[in-house]
């Protein structure tokens, strides 16, 4: 005589697979998760490079943990450290309450760094450390959140903060995207290949799970639903044939830069995946602001309009004012680009009278600039926002970028084109 129905035993069976299903998604989730990192991101890791969020920029070492959702962290180079001596005190303070050694090595060792890099004085000791509750903390890196992507604009390689070896690294990457040998295009395809079984399998597992769901609780098939959800994102990614047929080659993007403005660059594209787009050899251009009072450069200009932190952008002076003139109510000058590069002037602020130039000068060109006051000016205050070009490596958002086209032809598509007569 049974002693346990049928219809229970099919019950157990029912909940013993979903629990065993659940296991073993659990345990495939967190092993593709651990070792899960997106595919552009990783061509950045372990690089330094600019992180343009918000209104602020970090320079530093970009690490990406595992089960991060996309979040990454930017260490600073030690030279650009904020605050050390905070930093000393607090290993000296726990070294004193503690009397574990560990806490004096370290700090001896961060002291001869710094010394070494000239951030300290030579003379400078572990006795002239003071701990002052009030001091600011020290900052060695920046944590960028998943939650904060949607503030992120790009991670930058600038070609001006690299030495001449990762100068050279950087170029032979650069002729290997451009003109990849026959191993790196199969080992491509291969990739690609894997993406589409891992796209067919997640479809068969859906389709399983959702036979087996129907006789689970809400709880457990939402549990499901999302490891499953997140098992399908995380693995592989999202081939794009726009895109794959543009990989190693010239292209035109649109991207919504940090000053808010839509603006048109043009790249090598490198990689995209779900969250990303890499383009390499971009003119970037980089928004300045240069203050005077008359024809005089105010100290500590021109400079970047971003806070950065880890670096200092130090540029030599652009523009200069020659000609000023300040008769009656009006105010005139020749505003001239006396440095080796072109810039783009945006426009020109006189006390609280802004004017548009927008225009680009090349070295040794000018632009006159006039306004009319109410009222006779001496020495006015002026204010010049431009922009910089300098060449760089870009990774940008998804949603910040739109690829709109191919920036050069194929080599057989271009034949093609040359035989058409017109």
């Amino acid at each position: 005589m049974d002693i346990v129905s049928p219809e229970i035993q099919g019950l157990v069976t029912t909940i013993l697979y979903l629990t065993g299903l659940g296991i073993v998604l659990s345990l495939i989730y967190g092993i593709v998760e651990w070792f899960s990192v997106d595919r552009v991101l990783k061509i950045f890791e372990n690089e330094l490079a600019f992180v343009f969020i918000g209104k602020e920029a970090y320079y530093g070492r970009i690490k990406i943990p595992p089960r991060s959702g996309g979040g990454f962290e930017v260490f600073f180079p030690p030279e650009r450290m904020e605050n050390p001596k905070t930093l000393l005190a607090f290993l000296l303070e726990n070294y004193k309450e503690t009397g574990d050694k560990k806490f004096l090595k370290k700090a001896e060792d961060i002291l001869a760094e710094l010394k070494e890099r000239g951030i300290l004085e030579e003379n400078f000791t572990l006795d002239d450390v003071r701990i002052d509750p009030w001091a600011r903390p020290s900052l060695v890196s920046r944590k960028i959140y998943s939650g904060e992507l949607k503030d992120l604009y790009g991670i930058l390689i600038f070609k001006f903060a690299l030495s001449k070896s990762e100068l050279e690294k950087r170029w032979r990457e650069l002729k290997k995207v451009y003109s990849p040998s026959f191993v790196h295009i199969i080992a491509r395809r291969i990739y690609n290949g894997l993406a589409y079984v891992k796209d067919k399998i997640s479809a068969s597992l859906t389709q399983t799970t959702g036979t087996f769901l129907s006789f689970a609780t809400p709880e457990i098939q939402k549990s499901i639903q999302e490891m499953e959800s997140k098992l399908v994102s995380q693995v592989g990614a999202i081939y794009d044939p726009l895109l794959e047929n543009s990989i190693g080659r010239l292209v035109t993007l649109e991207m919504k830069d940090v000053d808010g403005e839509v603006k048109l660059y043009q790249g090598v594209l490198r990689e995209y995946s779900n969250n990303y787009i890499a383009v390499y050899d971009v003119d970037y251009r980089i928004q300045m602001v240069a203050k005077y009072k008359g024809d005089k450069i105010l100290s500590g200009y021109p400079k970047c309009i971003l806070t950065i932190y880890g670096w200092r952008i130090d540029v030599d002076q652009h523009l200069f004012i020659e000609n000023l003139s300040c008769d009656a109510n009006n105010v005139s000058f020749v505003l001239r680009n006396g440095s080796d590069e072109p810039v783009k002037v945006e426009t020109v602020k006189i006390l609280d009278k802004e004017i548009k130039i927008g225009k680009v000068l090349f070295p040794n060109d000018g632009v006159e600039v006039k306004a009319g006051f109410d009222r006779l000016v001496s020495t006015p205050d002026i204010t010049v926002d431009y922009e910089i070009s300098r060449e760089a490596d870009m990774i940008i958002p998804r949603s910040k970028v739109k690829i709109i086209g191919s920036g050069d032809y194929p080599l057989t598509l271009m034949r093609d084109i040359l035989k058409i007569k017109r």
